[in-house]
């Protein structure tokens, strides 16, 4: 029950998080959750590789974490699929 408990938390905090996040870093936090490198998600996205970089540090600011595995991990459990249909980038 306790770790029940735990991860109904966690899965809320992250909610808050995502919604915490500008529409361009959905969009990158997204595609990285989906294992696209920084410059598959430049090319999909029409931006440059350090604009991917610099979302990704705000990203990880946000949700308090360390790197792009730490995101993966944290949001393991939702569906991205939909954001690598055309007109998701």
């Amino acid at each position: 029950l306790n770790q029940a408990i735990r991860e109904r938390r966690a899965a809320g905090r992250n909610w808050q998080r995502w919604r915490s996040l500008t529409p361009r870093e959905q969009q990158v936090a997204a595609l990285v959750c989906l294992n696209l490198t920084g410059r598959q998600v430049a090319a999909k996205l029409f931006i440059s590789p350090e604009t991917v970089k610099t979302h990704v540090r705000s990203i990880l600011r946000k949700f308090d974490l360390d790197s792009r595995q730490e995101l993966r991990q944290a949001l393991a459990g939702w569906d991205f699929s939909a954001w690598l249909e055309p007109g998701n980038g």
